[in-house]
């Protein structure tokens, strides 16, 4: 692989991607910094998402997380998570 397209495919390392040898001798792939997930909470409780691969994965129907859209005071959009109790309870609250 030419140095410029893995410069491409891994912004700001030189190396590639990050990778650990376990004792079986085999390399997995670490995802890169900027790939790390970071850990969702409920806007309303708090509540943490559990631990899953992609964001995806909270809106699908095994756990049914939602991500809506809100404008703030300053009219600065933000998205917001809801677990599937306190977003029942936010829908029932917003007119249609």
């Amino acid at each position: 692989m030419s140095a410029t397209r893995r410069d491409s495919f891994y912004p700001g390392t030189l190396d590639g991607p990050k990778s650990t040898a376990p004792a079986s001798g085999h390399r997995t792939r670490e995802p890169p910094d900027s790939e790390q997930r970071v850990a969702q909470r409920c806007v309303d409780c708090g509540t943490p998402a559990p631990k899953t691969e992609t964001n995806y994965t909270l809106i699908s129907s095994r756990y049914g997380w939602r991500l809506t859209r809100t404008v703030d005071a300053n009219g600065q959009r933000m998205m917001e998570w809801r677990c599937p109790g306190c977003y029942s309870r936010y829908r029932a609250k917003k007119p249609l």
